[in-house]
């Protein structure tokens, strides 16, 4: 079955690559490459019974598979224990067994337009085309999605196990990767632009940890354009609400980022200050729906509101509400940034 040889094509490579970073040779480092990329044509080519288009996606997904989770060829990259010649080698082994995923993928969307498998192959070939170092390529092939008629409500998305995305996602993902290529390219005006396109095309999951997570991500995306036009203060309006821990996804990147936006504007003790009396003075607020009626928790903090989210704060007496208030504003991290 393609299972079967997709399982003993990612051991052979394992084994075969762990050897390969123990030679020194140049010529015989890309001899068992070449023989690596051919022993796998070899066994795909056995799958005759399977579309074509299909059988060209799973070949270019077991190799991008295998560099971004098998071979951990970017821990020795990145690695400052690894050897030069290591680290060369790790190098040369990505980008041949990734440039061999995207004749795949190419070939696809060059011969199958019209395949169910090409939206998907999209994603993938522009994410390969960022590894690759390819900027210009993975700005048109995202644009390319983003253009295209591809569903953002398609069924199954690209990541594994439990927590895998239900839906697609393409334009909205496509959006966001063509939004942090711009910001890293200075251009944070073009990079608003993508950011504003999620609005039309928004993220979709069945889970509130990873809408969280979104609502995050998405924070400290408008927060450094918005440093980078040199409107600091819209900045910090945008990343304040998210400044508390929720519980539902991790925010430390973006206190991070909050803490030294802030120390351009504001003194280390002014702020102490200013956070301290904002738990002090919490105010309780309530809401009404149709069917209940429930109090919401929140500080007022640079005259912003930012939500408390314990939930225990409803089965709580004053005092202990009080107690409780004050456990969640000395164990947040922008508290032990400011205490350092």
């Amino acid at each position: 079955s393609l299972y079967l040889l997709k399982r003993l094509w990612r051991f052979f490579h394992s084994l075969t690559l762990c050897a390969i970073l123990q030679r020194p040779h140049r010529m015989k480092r890309l001899t068992i490459i070449f023989s690596l990329i051919l022993f796998g044509q070899t066994l795909f080519g056995q799958g005759k019974t399977i579309q074509r288009d299909v059988l060209l996606f799973e070949k270019g997904l077991v190799l991008h598979q295998l560099v971004d989770e098998d071979l951990d060829l970017e821990e020795i990259i990145n690695s400052k224990d690894s050897i030069k010649v290591k680290k060369e080698l790790a190098t040369e082994i990505k980008e041949t067994i990734l440039e061999k995923a995207l004749e795949y993928y190419q070939e696809l969307i060059d011969s199958f337009p019209k395949s169910k498998l090409l939206f998907r192959t999209l994603n993938n070939k522009g994410f390969i085309e960022i590894a690759l170092n390819n900027k210009e390529g993975a700005k048109r092939t995202f644009q390319k999605i983003i253009d295209s008629k591809a569903d953002d409500k398609e069924k199954g998305g690209i990541g594994s196990g439990i927590m895998a995305e239900p839906y697609a996602n393409y334009k909205n993902r496509a959006s966001k990767v063509l939004a942090d290529i711009f910001i890293k390219d200075s251009n944070y005006t073009e990079a608003i632009k993508y950011l504003d396109l999620t609005k039309k095309y928004p993220y979709r999951h069945f889970c509130g940890n990873e809408y969280a997570a979104d609502e995050i991500y998405m924070s400290e995306l408008y927060a450094k354009c918005y440093i980078g036009l040199n409107d600091r203060q819209k900045a910090i309006e945008t990343l304040l609400p998210n400044l508390l821990e929720n519980g539902l996804a991790n925010n430390s990147d973006l206190v991070n980022l909050t803490y030294q936006t802030l120390l351009q504007k504001y003194s280390k003790d002014d702020l102490k200050i200013k956070f301290e009396q904002a738990f002090k003075n919490y105010q309780i607020e309530k809401v009404k729906n149709k069917d209940s009626e429930y109090e919401k928790y929140f500080i007022t903090f640079l005259d912003t509101k930012i939500e408390l989210s314990s939930w225990r704060l409803d089965y709580l007496k004053p005092e202990e509400r009080a107690k409780e208030i004050d456990k969640t504003y000395r164990n947040s991290e922008f508290y032990k940034l400011l205490n350092e």
